[in-house]
């Protein structure tokens, strides 16, 4: 089948999309290949068959898992055996690579499971819709974190056709002629800026600091291009914004140090590059965000075990990850811990950073090469893994096979007793404001 995304499907495929999906609640962001699982699943439902198909890796990650995979099981069929994301090319011309998964669906039985990771074969009890050992589950988003840790959010959205962003030459021209307007401009960083290096800065003007503002004709005329630009926009809410040229669309930004999680980071990294930013720095959408955040909290979103979750339940965009503070962060499940596995994560996140200034002249993106990571860096995140995932347990986890699917069970575990008790998140804020 063609392997199109909703972005690239025909309306003739949309609308074989809608044909086959019909009575689903949501069905639009499923990939094209998802029609032959769908129709595959109705035609062995019942019976004694099987079948399989080489697919896209995508339906089995990110929200697309929770909008196909519960209508296939729920037919008295299970995954039999599955090939995770690997590389494919075939023989025809101009042939584009795409990452797949070969997946085998059959009916309920008995039957060991085989899940293959490279050329190792692993026999499994069952395997869910993630291509992992373990129950069939499907991770929706949230809109409060599972486990005890801070509150992440999107990043401020701007929606200005670029008129309220700077480059540094048009900042240093603005400020030369206009020395007053210092305090208007702040750094701009979403994902490309603060893994690449790269400096971009923003207009950033309250209500207080309007009639200054409007006072200097340059940035007076940038907030005309936006409030033109708004008006001619198909959305009311953006209409709406044009009465505040000056403003962003929506801004979450306070004065206090924040950790930045770029929202996408090629697929060939270990980590994703995060870090922390002062409170003069804005993130975009392009990225997400925790303020006034701790050093255990970097270490614990840098650490291994919460990449293999990652990589696991977020979309991809092409091939590259894409993190999803709903579906990714708040749905991460991390046992409650005391200030001294508090206090060992902030020793290794301080010699992670460390190690980092040790090489301050390359970029982030540099550093995170597989290739080219420093090995006082790569031992630094190893040492900080270690110390995250005693967090979890004693034992060392043997691959990460075996991370995932502990994590598999204390989601499952978590979600349980969440029906019963609210999570840990919600129990911790209900207790300080008791205390207040």
């Amino acid at each position: 089948p063609p392997y199109l995304g909703s972005f690239l499907q025909s309306k003739e495929q949309k609308e074989d999309l809608a044909t086959v999906c019909k009575g689903f609640k949501s069905y639009k962001d499923l990939d094209y290949i998802a029609c032959w699982f769908l129709k595959g699943s109705r035609f062995i439902e019942g019976g004694d068959a099987k079948f399989a198909f080489v697919t896209t890796n995508s339906i089995c990650q990110g929200e697309q898992v929770a909008l196909l995979w519960p209508s296939i099981l729920l037919k008295n069929l299970e995954i039999t055996f599955a090939y995770p994301s690997f590389k494919w090319t075939n023989s025809a011309k101009d042939n584009a690579a795409v990452i797949v998964s070969i997946i085998g669906v059959s009916t309920i039985s008995n039957t060991k499971k085989k899940l293959f990771s490279n050329t190792i074969l692993h026999i499994v009890d069952n395997i869910n819709p993630y291509l992992s050992s373990g129950k069939s589950i499907s991770i929706l988003k949230r809109m409060k974190p599972l486990s005890l840790i801070p509150v992440m959010s999107y990043g401020s959205k701007i929606v200005d056709n670029g008129h309220l962003i700077l480059t540094t030459e048009e900042r240093d021209n603005l400020l030369k002629e206009f020395p007053v307007a210092n305090n208007l401009i702040k750094k701009l960083a979403g994902s490309a800026e603060f893994i690449r290096g790269l400096d971009r800065w923003c207009l950033y003007v309250d209500d207080e600091s309007l009639e200054l503002a409007m006072s200097i004709p340059p940035i007076a005329k940038r907030f005309e291009l936006v409030r033109e630009f708004r008006k001619q926009s198909t959305e009311s809410s953006t209409r709406e914004m044009a009465n505040s040229p000056h403003k962003f669309y929506y801004s979450v930004h306070n004065n206090s140090s924040s950790i930045i999680v770029p929202s996408t980071s090629s697929e060939r990294r270990e980590y994703i590059p995060m870090g922390f930013l002062d409170g003069e720095t804005i993130v975009t959408n392009a990225a997400s965000v925790i303020f006034n955040a701790k050093l255990w909290n970097f270490g614990l979103l840098n650490s291994r075990i919460h990449m293999v979750w990652m990589r696991t339940v977020a979309g991809r965009l092409k091939s590259d990850y894409r993190y999803s503070s709903q579906l990714v962060y708040n749905n991460f499940p991390f046992p409650p811990i005391n200030e001294t596995q508090k206090q060992e994560l902030e020793r290794n996140v301080r010699d992670v950073l460390n190690e980092r200034e040790r090489h301050s002249e390359k970029t982030l993106a540099q550093l995170y090469d597989p290739d080219k990571m420093p090995q006082g860096l790569r031992e630094a995140h190893h040492q900080l893994d270690l110390a995250v995932e005693r967090c979890y347990r004693s034992k060392p986890f043997a691959n990460d096979e075996e991370r995932l699917e502990y994590l598999f069970r204390l989601y499952e575990q978590m979600i349980a007793e969440e029906k019963t008790k609210g999570t840990l998140f919600e129990t911790e804020k209900k207790a300080k404001r008791k205390k207040k």
